[in-house]
């Protein structure tokens, strides 16, 4: 029907197709929907009244009163329009007979009063009278004047109440169960709109309600007079707020204290609220209204989860709150019926007739008092118990309460007295027991009140997972790659979206800034410009003790893990000729346990062939050799030379290898002369092996001969690869770092994945030391973490961070169990504090770090340009040299640049960098490469 009807305009058509597909697709309210449709069919009454039929049911009601009304505006526009137009014709009509003009009737004085005096033709509808006519008319309506009223108490009840009884009367009347009430309506609406006059809407109304209700229309009339009188009393500010739901008051007019709270209009009636002290005056609050604005209004914003010791806490306020509810209803029922049962008693005391009265001829006899010689008669009044009064007792009674209920409208002499010594009893019985539940939520709270504000560790170990995962690493240096070393707007914007989601809009407000990763440079050492960008940069602090512990941690992961001996072969490797040294670890220092070790064995021996010597502790020895600087690790041993080798140590080592280690030595092949060895003294070079006693001839680092047992040697170490390519580059290469201590070197994506990985390690362990010390401070935190016991002077801080060390050590060696990860948590929250949420993880990411090396020991690629790294080391770093070497062995893989600096006068130090993707010659140089001769032969570069 509408697409017909809008045939010739089919712009209105659309409009009102892009109305249905708005409500539907934004979700808008059905009362602007129905406002936009009364206005576009403002001319089509039985359209209006039709598209009711398209809503749902549930809006059905509304949409039919406003609809409805609007056609009816429609309706008596068109009837105006209508009537309007015959009167034109008739005016213009008489206009022509009468040549001498109009004439206009003077109504002033004798002649208005008469006019007055004179009936009104009625009219039972609306559409038989003109309503609007033109001011040149000489047959004008005159208006009724009716008397005003004396005296009348107007007020919002008063009119509700006509509003119904007018609505009922004509209900009844009206055929159709409504015409007459839209027609009242209509008048009313056209009143508002001042479309008709007081007058002019008086005489539409009286044949409505005149005929019938006559007292009715009078009633309405003092109401109109009342309403309208300039004089006469208005409406109470409480009144025009009637039945205003807060939905509909348009805030955004109102005062605003934060982005998500306004205030209530100041003409808004305060709801009453009874016994508030004036504390409570004071601080609830009455006036701020909580208007979600951002992401946390919309159906997909997640709120934040509790934790279990939450949980705890909000179960606690719950039965807090159901018992003091339990006291305070039945409290106040007491008061209540308290004076009602006191006025009992005391009544039935003073009419209790004597036993002896009826002897004496009195009003006994005669039949004047009432059952039991009672002359008094109590009612009692139901109405004065509200929904709380009566719902305490049917708590007390359970099903038999409302039996009880009616027995004290019934019998309330007998049943008040009992109620009230009943809710005495349960109300000394109830405070009781809130005593004693005080007492065990106080420790409930005590106990779990420190711990729930550890609201991150819930979500932290999904974002930890999402955050050091390959794919986020890759992409983010890759995304820095392409914008000059800076995250680009829409990998940030994309930051700030979910940030937003996890977080709500303050999140954006207040900690947007911390979104932006980019790297300050301006107070630290720069990378080699030709080279670096640098597209990213990591940070090592606190260097002279966390990398020790970042790598016993990862050894020790090593060890204790699934991992198969020749893995842990490469890996150890790859620590000691690449990692170690880069990280400052010095080769006698990461074999340092291997010495304790062999030491601990020898003494063992030493004092079962010689009791009155005793055994060094060890614990302690290790402890200071910990304490001591890493470059002092190639002193051990200097007490065991040449000359002054010790006699019983000798012969302890030849006792045990002739009877213990002889079978193990029979298919031993010694190491030739001149191979690089670690020893339990330090490095050396093997000057001959004696097959007699099978001892190595070791001509040590600080320039002594020293003679060891086999299995004094730790290990051979691999000699640095001569290449005379390298050479040749180095010396055509005038190229230099700034400074002589930075380190250079080239690798595949996995040793960028592992530098990423071993920095969060690094970053980690920083802060469980800095939590450490920070709560063995505060003594605030006395009674919420574990207190550890410690002798004076010693540092606190210290032993609190090796205590967590031993946790993660118990955490790798027991991370096959289900729950070890969760009594982890709880004993790192229970040592460090709820702050220590970022320390959950350790497991997992010790456990990726792990994997990344051995993929790296397994890479032939890697292992080459390891090869490459000690060449330029030795000689020193020449940067141009070194990324045209390594665009041979990168065999086309993507490439990564490292640059590790030292930040001068601090325990910090800078890794910066590059991706440098595949990394190809120029012609020229690749021509040259045959020409050399110790080039390598199958490290060709892929085109």
């Amino acid at each position: 029907n509408i697409k017909k009807r809008f045939a010739h305009d089919p712009g209105t058509y659309h409009t009102f197709l892009g109305i249905l597909h708005t409500y539907q697709k934004e979700q808008r309210g059905i009362k602007e929907v129905l406002e936009q449709v009364a206005a576009l069919f403002a001319d089509h009454p039985d359209l209006l009244k039709e598209f009711t039929f398209f809503l749902p049911d549930a809006v059905q009601e509304q949409a039919k009163e406003r609809l409805h009304r609007a056609a009816a505006e429609s309706e008596t526009r068109q009837a105006l329009a209508a009537q309007q137009r015959m009167q034109q014709q008739n005016w213009s009509s008489q206009s022509n007979q009468n040549r001498a003009g109009p004439q206009f009737i003077d109504m002033t004085g004798q002649q208005q009063m008469e006019t007055t005096e004179e009936p009104v033709r009625q009219s039972p509808t609306v559409q038989e009278r003109p309503l609007n006519p033109a001011p040149e008319t000489t047959s004008a309506v005159v208006p009724i004047q009716h008397p005003q009223p004396e005296t009348l108490v107007y007020n919002s009840a008063v009119e509700r109440q006509f509003f119904e009884v007018a609505k009922e009367a004509l209900t009844a009347y009206s055929r159709d169960g409504g015409q007459a009430w839209a027609e009242f309506l209509k008048c009313l609406d056209m009143y508002a709109q001042e479309l008709l006059s007081k007058s002019e809407m008086l005489s539409f109304v009286e044949p409505l309600l005149g005929k019938r209700n006559t007292e009715l229309f009078e009633v309405f009339k003092h109401i109109l007079a009342a309403a309208g009188s300039p004089s006469g009393p208005h409406p109470s500010i409480e009144d025009s707020w009637y039945s205003v739901p807060l939905a509909e008051i348009d805030f955004f007019r109102c005062r605003q204290c934060s982005p998500s709270y306004r205030a209530l209009p100041r003409d808004y009636p305060a709801p009453p609220c009874s016994e508030r002290s004036d504390e409570e005056r004071k601080n609830l609050n009455d006036i701020w209204v909580s208007l979600p604005k951002g992401s946390e209004e919309s159906y997909t914003f997640r709120h934040m989860r509790r934790n279990q010791y939450e949980e705890t806490l909000f179960r606690v306020e719950d039965e807090r709150f159901e018992i003091d509810m339990c006291i305070d209803s039945n409290a106040a029922t007491l008061l209540r019926l308290e004076p009602i049962a006191e006025e009992i008693v005391q009544l039935a005391q003073e009419e209790i007739v004597p036993s002896d009265f009826s002897a004496s001829g009195n009003k006994a006899e005669t039949g004047e008092t009432g059952i039991g010689g009672l002359r008094f008669q109590y009612t009692f009044d139901p109405s004065i118990l509200t929904v709380i009064h009566r719902n305490s007792i049917t708590r007390l009674y359970g099903d038999a309460g409302p039996e009880m209920l009616d027995l004290m409208v019934k019998n309330p002499t007998v049943t008040i007295p009992i109620i009230v010594q009943r809710l005495r009893q349960k109300d000394l019985e109830w405070r009781s027991a809130r005593e004693k539940l005080n007492r065990h939520w106080k420790e409930l709270a005590q106990t779990n009140y420190y711990k729930s504000l550890d609201h991150r560790s819930l979500t932290w170990r999904t974002t930890d997972k999402r955050a050091t995962s390959n794919r986020t690493l890759l992409s983010e240096i890759k995304d820095r790659s392409l914008n000059g070393g800076k995250e680009s707007e829409a990998s940030l914007s994309i930051r700030r979206d979910k940030a937003k989601e996890e977080h709500g809009a303050f999140y954006l407000v207040t900690k947007a800034h911390t979104l932006v990763k980019n790297f300050d440079l301006e107070n630290l050492p720069k990378p080699y410009p030709s080279i670096f960008t640098p597209h990213y940069c990591l940070m090592y602090e606190n260097n002279s003790w966390v990398q020790r512990d970042a790598y016993r941690i990862l050894t020790f992961a090593l060890e204790r893990g699934n991992t198969s001996p020749a893995d842990k072969e490469r890996c150890h490797g790859l620590w000691r000729d690449f990692l170690g040294p880069m990280f400052g670890l010095s080769l006698e220092w990461m074999q340092r346990p291997a010495i304790a070790y062999q030491e601990s064995t020898v003494l063992s021996s030493r004092r079962a062939t010689s009791p009155g010597i005793a055994a060094p502790n060890n614990d302690e020895n290790m402890t200071e050799e910990e304490d001591s600087s890493m470059a002092d690790d190639g002193d051990l041993g200097k007490n065991v030379v040449d000359g002054d080798l010790d006699k019983n140590v000798v012969t302890v080592e030849l006792t045990n290898t002739d009877k213990a280690d002889k079978a193990q030595f029979l298919d031993y092949h010694p190491l030739p002369a001149g191979t690089v060895v670690s020893t339990v003294y330090g490095k050396g070079k093997v000057v001959q092996f004696r097959p007699v006693d099978k001892m190595y001839e070791i001509d040590l680092v600080f320039g002594a001969i020293g003679f060891v047992n086999m299995s004094a040697i730790l290990c051979s170490v691999q000699q640095v690869e001569k290449s005379g390519y390298t050479n040749q580059l180095c010396k055509d290469d005038k190229s230099k770092l700034e400074r002589i201590d930075d380190l250079l070197c080239i690798g595949p994506q996995s040793l960028y994945l592992f530098f990423r990985l071993h920095q969060i390690l690094i970053r980690r362990l920083n802060i469980a030391k800095e939590m450490a010390y920070k709560v063995s401070e505060d003594p605030s935190l006395a009674t919420l973490i574990e207190q550890m016991s410690w002798e004076p002077g010693e540092d606190k801080g210290k032993k609190r961070y090796e205590a967590y060390l031993s946790l993660v050590y118990s955490l790798i060696e027991g991370s096959h169990s289900n729950d070890a990860g969760g009594r982890y948590e709880d004993r790192v929250r229970t040592l460090l504090g709820h702050g220590a949420w970022e320390l959950a993880t350790m497991d997992k990411l010790v456990s990726h770090i792990l994997k990344n090396m051995q993929t790296m020991a397994h890479d032939e690629v890697m292992m080459g340009l390891v090869a490459l790294y000690r060449r330029h080391k030795e000689k020193g770093f020449r940067p141009d040299a070194f990324r045209q070497e390594a665009a041979l062995l990168s065999e086309g893989e993507s490439m990564y640049a490292f640059q590790l600096c030292q930040v001068k006068d601090t325990d910090k130090k800078v890794l910066h960098l590059e991706l440098l993707g595949i990394i190809l010659e120029d012609d020229e140089q690749s021509q040259t490469i045959d020409e050399l001769e110790d080039a390598p032969p199958s490290k060709r570069p892929r085109r």
